[in-house]
């Protein structure tokens, strides 16, 4: 192996393939301590330099909290389903409920 593929792989979480950030190996007091299963996935290199920028800007450990700093950023707005129904029936309460 190659002495530039033998320092890549060292940079490379196990089994993910997933780099290694400097900041996500420093200790963190209150972190969990089991480990959650992981997923690998494959990404663009463009949507790795977004994700990258986001840790750097919000100042996350880790790959994983970026994404769901998106998922919850886009949860937030999506549109309501008030007036989904406009059709149905106004509900009447009959004393029965």
């Amino acid at each position: 192996m190659a002495k530039a593929q033998a320092i890549q792989m060292e940079n490379l979480r196990p089994g993910t393939g997933i780099p290694v950030r400097a900041k996500s190996r420093k200790s963190v007091q209150g972190a969990a301590t089991s480990r959650e299963p992981r997923a690998s996935m494959q990404v663009l290199k463009s949507t790795k330099q977004w994700l990258d920028q986001i840790i750097d800007e919000k100042q996350f450990r880790t790959y994983d909290e970026a994404i769901m700093f998106l998922v919850t950023e886009r949860q937030k707005h999506l549109p309501s389903d008030f007036g989904a129904f406009p059709d149905l029936k106004e509900y009447v309460c009959n004393g029965e409920d």
